[in-house]
């Protein structure tokens, strides 16, 4: 049997709202029956739910499984939207979308798409007739589409890795690292759920893509970090968080030497 693609899913809101600026929950904790999305604008709220943990601020999707406890917290002033929702397979009445649908914090590589997404959502009154919610339900979409395009496109890796040779395990081991780069973890127990050692990862990884799997990674996270230095107020230890890094003392000396310049300056020199 075919495997579904998360594009095979289509979203359809069950209750939406917008808080701007919200500066704490009412509930440290909640549980809902549907699947949740945070789509943050700005701030940053820190989040718990399932194996996963971390910060997330502008760029980022939280998508949480039904009936799943969600610890959150507000680490700045947040902006969001909050959509409960419920899947359709486009073809599959009986898929599941648990086996398919990715949980966790979502990082939007088209941070222009999903501006204008926002932009619109944000001018459909809060209650609304059926073709606002209609509206509404487009632009939802729109964003998972986006995603979806990311994730699964025509070219079976990032275009920011340039395959040397077809390798099926290591494209799960780029994904693996992509999916979790910006929440706390280790390289090795991605090597160990694909049973092999670091230094074979490292080897047949780089033998790939020409990257090390460190080097990737660190890839991943100091664009995330390049580009909240110049689109949020985000102070760098909540940067730092929101990337994967313990602080913002650690991310200044990998960005440093990376970018040959400390976060501070870059975000003077660069931000309009």
């Amino acid at each position: 049997m075919k495997p579904h693609l998360l594009s095979d899913y289509i979203p359809t809101i069950t209750y939406y709202d917008y808080w701007e600026r919200k500066e704490k929950f009412l509930l440290y904790e909640d549980r809902y029956t549907d699947w949740t999305l945070f789509a943050i604008e700005e701030g940053a709220i820190y989040y718990e739910f399932g194996k996963h943990k971390g910060t997330a601020s502008f760029g980022d999707l939280l998508l949480c499984p039904p009936n799943t406890s969600f610890h959150r917290v507000v680490v700045e002033p947040a902006s969001f939207h909050f959509v409960r929702l419920i899947w359709t397979h486009e073809k599959d009445p009986h898929a599941n979308p648990e086996e398919t649908v990715i949980s966790g914090k979502i990082t939007m590589q088209n941070t222009e798409r999903l501006v204008a997404n926002y932009t619109c959502l944000r001018s459909i009154p809060i209650v609304t007739t059926l073709a606002q919610g209609n509206r509404r339900n487009h632009y939802v979409r729109d964003l998972w589409y986006t995603f979806c395009s990311e994730e699964e496109p025509a070219e079976p890796y990032p275009t920011t890795l340039r395959s040397r040779k077809s390798d099926n395990l290591m494209k799960q081991a780029e994904r693996r690292i992509r999916h979790n780069a910006f929440e706390s973890f280790e390289l090795r127990h991605i090597a160990a759920e694909l049973g092999m050692s670091p230094a074979q990862l490292t080897k047949r990884f780089k033998a790939s893509f020409g990257w090390t799997p460190s080097d990737y990674l660190t890839h991943l996270r100091l664009e995330k970090a390049r580009s909240l230095l110049l689109e949020t107020y985000l102070t760098l230890d909540q940067i730092a968080q929101c990337c994967g890094y313990e602080n913002g003392f650690y991310l200044s000396r990998i960005f440093t030497k990376q970018y040959h310049m400390p976060p501070t300056d870059y975000r003077k020199s660069y931000r309009v």
